[in-house]
């Protein structure tokens, strides 16, 4: 018969009796840890185990702080010679023996008092027994200048062997843990042996000898539990506090129905509780930027912040999480997925485009939502992936009150507004502000009731009023529904369109003609530049189209990544509205439709030798890099003030380093024989004669000559009086000058 369960405090455990049928059977007087145990664990290090040992911890030292009992749950032991040997509960035990013998030494108690202490014993290892009998027997100093465990083992004492044991390494660790926690608080020893704080459940097994098979039903399988089984447990005590009804619903369904449901995207261990965690957590921080509170990583703070009854709101985020979970079972979400987003090249009607690899944006979440590369510096699922797949999730929640063609027009929106919003998808604004929660309650909006918000916050004010003017004008053109939503999913636009313009639907099909992954954007950056200057100026530099950075093109087509606006952005959009048409629906040769638009323009008597003209006759002016280039005093609102003063940066931004003087690069690369750079030279960028100490400095209207002690040389280039435009192709005219003053050979 067992024995009634009883509370016990580690010091009134030695020595107790427990009634058998009515008789003193069974008395305690050593504790053991036996042979058959594993090593103490719960001072390794490791991410697991500094949660368990700094959560033990904290909940002891509140308990005691705040005089309030705390009760550690059931230990369980085989009473034999009235020697206990632990089953389940050792390391529980072993942490409170280091915390008493603490006690003991730091408040100065004699060593009757805590002789008890003498009774507890390891039978792993000869050595953690050896280590348990010295830490009682021997004094030690406490030094607030060093470690606990340093000081022990710097006594004569202390063996060398030891340092191969992994129990007493691990209490060691231990050690230090409870000095940095206990080593404030007076009176110890009375809280933890006249107080009484802290108790536990003990039930000896009676008339069972220790076995291996015993061991393993006691404790729990034979092996420690997991993060995600504490996790779990933790969890479920919360919600039980609070409604037992829920509690029920969250066990089951935990444990069978989104087990079921996440079972297909389990990982390489076969198990889905990595998978559970990070939906878990992705549901938890939406709640979390919503409610405006910190973003929480480790989930049993994360789960106690929002689920615990210290949370007034707690109940109403379990019911979301409860639905959140709910709204994917039953359904085959791959499936779903696949019918709702595509990723390939060609256009699907009736879905819409993910610029990504994979559209399962919940297998996505479960796989990388909380992970971060290069350092933390980056999400692997990013705030974009976020406000996505909440838009998505707000649709399950919700299914039966929006209609399948309702979600189909309003995930297109947020997908738009995600892609076009990089400035203002962030956590916080520059003022500290809560902006994620301003985006989710942008999604919210459009997702539930297919508005768009027009105040100056969340997503950028441009992209929206875009999405707005699309609404109405779908209304009177339903016609051209699938080409402007084609035009939307182009690889370069991503949902913005305004480069093209609702006022010309008869182009939305031409830019795709245009525009494809095999085109070659040199031509077209030519073709561009035969119209007109379309280029943008972005912080007193000047974008053109390049032939290998498809990135380079889609900053030209998107308004919303320029932080400065400006009317050059309008001009674009002319300028290609005239390109694309020019271009016939029949047009099968797009690669000679530009061909033909280069020849002609470089044919033509009446066309000038402006600065467009050098860019579309010269490949070496096309630096093929970022398109970025630099015209002296040039503002965001002007024309090029000094057209031939040209900087071709080397890189997208700065304006130090490699850059070089266009037209000297020109020369450079074009007469690689007759001439240099040196680009960190006395000259700078400056033209070098190779070979010769020799420099030519080309300007807006004149090229100079340097040469070391002699006297500059000036060469005008001739140009129109009125416009300032060059009258004669100034590559030939420098080369052929320098060529007759035989500067070059």
């Amino acid at each position: 018969m067992t024995p009634e369960l009883k509370k016990y405090t580690f010091k009134n455990l030695i020595g107790s009796s427990f009634s058998i049928d009515g008789k003193n059977d069974l008395k305690i007087t050593d504790v053991i840890i036996p042979r058959i145990q594993r090593d103490y664990a719960q001072g390794r290090q490791g991410k697991y185990e500094n949660r368990i040992r700094d959560r033990f911890l904290e909940a002891l030292n509140n308990a005691i702080v705040s005089k309030q009992a705390i009760t550690l749950d059931f230990m369980y032991g085989d009473v034999e010679n009235n020697k206990l040997t632990l089953l389940d509960g050792q390391q529980r035990f072993t942490t409170l023996f280091l915390l008493h013998w603490y006690a003991a030494k730091k408040d100065g108690i004699c060593k009757e008092e805590y002789e008890f202490l003498n009774s507890f014993s390891y039978e792993t290892r000869f050595s953690s027994r050896d280590f348990c009998r010295s830490l009682i027997e021997k004094e030690i100093k406490f030094d607030s200048n060093k470690l606990l465990s340093n000081e022990i083992k710097d006594q004569a004492w202390y063996s060398y062997d030891w340092k191969n044991d992994p129990t007493v390494q691990s209490m060691l660790i231990m050690i230090d843990a409870i000095d940095q926690r206990f080593h404030n608080i007076n009176n110890l020893w009375q809280s933890l042996v006249e107080d009484n704080i802290i108790s536990f459940y003990f039930l000896p097994l009676v008339d069972m000898g220790l076995s291996d098979e015993l061991y393993i039903k006691m404790n729990s399988r034979g092996k420690p539990l997991t993060d995600f089984e504490h996790f779990k447990a933790e969890f479920l005590d919360l919600i039980k506090e609070q409604d037992e009804n829920l509690y029920k619903y969250f066990s089951r369904n935990i444990d069978i129905e989104w087990t079921d449901m996440l079972f297909p995207y389990r990982g390489e261990n076969q198990i889905i509780d990595d998978e559970f965690m990070r939906y878990f957590k992705f549901v938890s921080h939406i709640l979390c930027y919503q409610k405006n509170m910190d973003i929480e990583y480790d989930e049993f703070v994360l789960s106690k912040q929002l689920y615990s009854k210290d949370n007034e709101n707690s109940l109403t985020n379990l019911e979301f999480l409860k639905s959140a979970f709910d709204c994917w079972y039953g359904i085959n979400i791959k499936e779903f997925f696949d019918d709702l987003f595509y990723t390939e090249d060609l256009y699907s009607s009736g879905k819409i485009k993910l610029y990504k690899e994979e559209k399962n944006l919940f297998l996505n979440c479960c796989n990388y939502h909380g992970e971060f590369s290069n350092n933390g510096r980056n999400r692997l699922f990013s705030l974009n992936d976020m406000l996505l797949f909440y838009a998505v999730l707000i649709y399950r929640m919700n299914i039966k009150c929006i209609s399948d063609e309702h979600f189909r027009r309003r995930i297109r929106i947020v997908r738009n507004l995600v892609e076009n919003s990089q400035f203002e998808i962030r956590e916080y604004d520059q003022y500290g502000n809560n902006q994620m929660s301003r985006l989710l309650d942008d999604v919210n909006e459009i997702i539930m009731n297919g508005k768009i918000p027009t105040e100056d916050r969340g997503f950028n004010r441009l992209q929206k009023q875009e999405e707005i003017d699309k609404l109405k004008w779908l209304m009177h053109n339903k016609i051209y529904q699938d080409e402007l939503f084609k035009l939307e999913d182009h690889y370069l636009l991503k949902g913005t369109i305004s480069i093209v313009g609702l006022e010309h639907p008869e182009n939305f099909s031409k830019f795709g003609m245009l525009f494809t992954k095999n085109s070659d954007k040199d031509l077209i950056n030519i073709a561009l530049l035969t119209i007109g200057d379309y280029s943008q100026c972005i912080n007193r530099k000047t974008q053109l189209g390049v032939k290998t950075k498809d990135s380079v093109w889609e900053d030209l087509f998107h308004p919303t990544k320029q932080r400065n606006e400006n009317d050059r952005f309008l001009n674009s959009s002319k300028i290609i509205n005239k390109l694309l048409s020019k271009i016939s629906n029949e047009c099968k040769d797009i690669q000679s439709f530009l061909e033909n638009i280069r020849d002609e323009y470089l044919k033509d008597n009446n066309t000038k030798f402006d600065w467009k003209y050098y860019f579309i006759k010269y490949s070496e002016m096309r630096y093929d890099s970022y398109g970025m280039y630099r015209w002296k005093d040039e503002n965001e609102n002007e024309n090029k003030p000094k057209p031939y003063e040209i900087i071709t940066m080397h890189t997208e931004k700065s304006l130090s380093g490699k850059n070089w003087n266009t037209f000297s690069y020109t020369l450079a690369t074009k007469f690689p024989n007759d001439f240099e750079l040196n680009d960190y030279a006395l000259y700078g960028d400056k033209l070098k004669i190779k070979g010769k100490n020799i420099f030519i400095d080309i300007l807006n209207d004149k090229f100079s000559i340097i040469e070391e002690g002699k006297e500059y040389r000036e060469i005008n280039i001739k140009q129109d009086e009125e416009d300032g435009i060059d009258l004669e192709d100034r590559i030939e005219t420098i080369y052929a000058k320098l060529k007759d003053m035989h500067i070059i050979s």
